[in-house]
């Protein structure tokens, strides 16, 4: 690759990205692909919901290695924490071995990381090529998070101050005694989200969990999801039973929305991580999925209650599960078991149990990562928010 990069290659980098409105990040990523000549190009952006982790924004591959995704993530995950330019040799478990490039991308308005593969090692003639390719990327970068590419998707600035306002609710794993066996994801669908979740320390090292979905999405679901958190927090002050917790939140929560045809579903524990028990409770929240890593079975956790706002004198009885070192357990959203492909199937409990076996040795951020991968190459484009807390003890 030379180092001057002709004007008609830029043209058509520009004319295909800013012409792609769904996914403008995967259309990048392919022509970036063909005109750097490497096997895989992938771009990545820190997840909004959970600070250091990272979320692929795009990624086109046409090299055919399963564990290329899993490699190219902790290459990033690398870049990322260093904020400098990497480069080296990856060894798959195949025993195949991959160059990359990896770089931060920092624009004016967002800052990405960049991975470049091949099969075979860089020149310092296509790596020169590659930093003069970077100063045209970050300016595209500028224009995709600046344009009205999305139409009404764009982000105002009033907006804006309320996702940061969502952003700064999120918990802070690190006050968490347990935080090595637990991780989380929030991703909305639109510039506010209608899912919540909450981490909370409790003394003993004692852990409370829990992940909400309003009723739709956008601004009203926001709206719920922020007077739920609030009535939430008001009532969370000792280490109580998930059963009583919900049955006062639900009856708090009625006397509120009595004028307002809305719903929550929420789902409770209390993880003990010395134990490594769980005593939970449900309102109506989709069931959390369970691999015993002993039989690599994959099983939802038991559990009965309507969701919040439904019936006043509604009961959530207490469940109870006994996990075991390399058990896990996955607390999600709907959004990620209902996201549709072309086909119109939906990714699915299949899909989850998939990608928790597929992934089994890795740690809870890792398996996070992978479940938001598995379900973004299942359905591209995202419909419905998108939360998850696992636990791998």
């Amino acid at each position: 690759m030379k180092h001057m990069i002709s004007k008609d290659l830029l043209f058509d980098l520009y004319d295909k990205c800013l012409g792609s409105l769904d996914a403008p990040f995967r259309a990048m990523g392919e022509e970036v692909a063909r005109i750097a000549k490497v096997g895989a190009v992938s771009f990545w952006m820190e997840n909004i919901g959970a600070p250091g982790a990272l979320v692929r924004l795009g990624f086109h591959s046409d090299i055919k290695q399963d564990e290329l995704a899993q490699e190219d993530h902790r290459i990033a995950l690398r870049v990322h924490k260093a904020q400098e330019e990497i480069s080296g040799t990856a060894r798959l478990p195949k025993g195949t071995a991959l160059a990359y490039w990896g770089v931060p991308v920092v624009s004016g308005r967002v800052q990405l990381t960049l991975i470049f593969w091949s099969t075979k090692q860089f020149s310092q003639d296509e790596v020169a090529g590659f930093r003069s390719l970077l100063t045209y990327i970050e300016r595209l970068v500028d224009v995709v998070f600046s344009s009205d590419l999305f139409g009404d998707r764009r982000v105002t600035r009033e907006l804006q101050m309320a996702q940061l306002m969502q952003r700064q609710l999120m918990p802070k794993l690190e006050n968490s005694k347990a935080c090595a066996s637990l991780a989380f994801r929030s991703l909305p669908a639109h510039e506010l989200g209608g899912d919540y979740v909450d981490v909370l320390s409790y003394p003993k090292g004692i852990v409370g969990l829990t992940l909400a979905d309003a009723m739709g999405s956008g601004v009203p679901a926001a709206l719920v999801m922020l007077m739920a958190r609030t009535i939430f927090r008001q009532l969370i002050k000792s280490v109580a039973s998930p059963s009583q917790v919900l049955s006062d939140l639900n009856r708090t929560f009625m006397s509120e929305i009595v004028h307002l045809n809305t719903f929550v579903t929420q789902f409770y524990g209390v993880f003990e991580p010395g134990t490594k028990r769980l005593l939970y409770a449900n309102a109506g929240h989709v069931s959390p999925l369970l691999l015993r890593k002993e039989t690599g079975e994959v099983a939802p956790l038991p559990s009965k209650g309507v969701a919040l706002g439904v019936k006043a004198d509604a009961k959530y009885p207490s469940f109870a599960v006994q996990l075991k070192e390399g058990d896990i357990l996955v607390i999600y959203s709907d959004g990620l078991a209902e996201a549709r492909n072309e086909e119109n199937v939906q990714f699915g409990a299949e899909g989850i149990a998939r990608t928790l076996l597929n992934y089994q040795e890795y740690d809870a951020d890792g398996i996070c990562d992978g479940l938001i991968h598995d379900m973004f190459k299942h359905a591209p484009i995202q419909q419905d928010d998108i939360s998850m807390i696992v636990i791998k003890p």
